[in-house]
């Protein structure tokens, strides 16, 4: 059976997320994606990855996270993080790291303890993580956005913390040509990029220039050699991974513990490898198959 192999990379995928947006070749295209849902008086100038000012803020390896200091229009200061990540209790993660990112802003050692930057954090989901968004108020709606506040005014007494998650498994448009705006279009992209065979749009085409340069940055086939070994790689531990999570649910875990037990064996046979345990033995003990044992060297 032939097997079609995709055009672009799916960037809801930890390997696709990797490839385009923590590249600093795509800056541009990560600022214009941050502006399609932060508010409009914190639209990014300009940014960097991985803070030298924050201790512990940096550029994630397992690319489902990225860290960024970001400069406004005006010339303020905040961080971002971008989250991509298929986790148990999601809500209460997204809560930590954008608190922990918060703490870290009172470590810059300039005596300013309490001067500290605010912090959004973006959540990327393409599928529902219990959020319960069934009520009438939510027809129609894909974005949403927690902060400080108080519980009877609504008033923010100041500028801390931010999570907004944008759930494209909750978005509707089926086109990109009935996408209206920018955040549309974004949505639109995202969700639909993995399985393009071409650009949306014809001749004098409707594409921003920054999700024109996404696709072309994004096009498998143009990869370099080097950067399509890594995303090869990457893909095939993804899969394994998900292959060793799917049989921990078939064994009778829950979502959460085969996640962790799926982890786990990861973690376990890569510790026997750096012993110099042989391949025979570590497959035996931890069930791996040698595929998988393959990827994770």
């Amino acid at each position: 059976m032939e097997i079609s192999t995709p055009k672009y990379v799916n960037p809801l995928s930890d390997s696709g997320f990797k490839a385009l947006f923590c590249d600093p070749k795509n800056k541009q295209d990560l600022i214009a994606l941050l502006n399609a849902f932060l508010p409009p008086e914190r639209r990014v100038s300009d940014l960097e990855y991985a803070s030298t000012e924050l201790p512990g803020v940096t550029l994630s390896n397992k690319a489902s996270r990225v860290d960024l200091r970001c400069t406004d229009e005006a010339g303020g200061e905040f961080i971002v993080e971008v989250q991509r990540s298929a986790q148990p209790h999601f809500f209460r993660r997204c809560v930590y790291y954008a608190s922990r990112i918060y703490a870290l802003g009172s470590e810059r050692g300039d005596g300013q303890r309490y001067d500290l930057p605010p912090v959004y954090l973006i959540a990327l989901t393409d599928r529902d993580f219990g959020f319960g968004r069934t009520a009438a108020e939510w027809e129609g709606r894909y974005t949403a956005r927690y902060t400080f506040r108080e519980r009877e005014s609504g008033q923010v007494e100041e500028e801390t913390i931010s999570i907004i998650f944008v759930e494209l498994y909750r978005f509707g448009k089926r086109s990109y040509e009935e996408c209206l705006t920018d955040e549309e279009r974004w949505c639109w992209t995202l969700k639909n990029m993995g399985r393009m065979e071409r650009e949306p749009g014809s001749g004098a085409t409707l594409m921003l220039p920054e999700l024109e340069h996404l696709l072309e940055s994004g096009r498998i086939a143009g990869f370099g050699t080097e950067k399509r070994a890594k995303y090869d790689a990457d893909m095939i531990t993804e899969r394994d991974m998900y292959n060793i999570l799917e049989t921990a649910k078939e064994e009778g875990f829950s979502e959460g513990e085969a996640k962790g037990k799926a982890e786990g064996k990861a973690e376990i046979a890569r510790k026997m490898l750096a012993a110099g345990m042989l391949a025979e033995q570590i497959t035996e003990f931890t069930g791996l198959t040698a595929e998988q044992l393959a990827a994770l060297k």
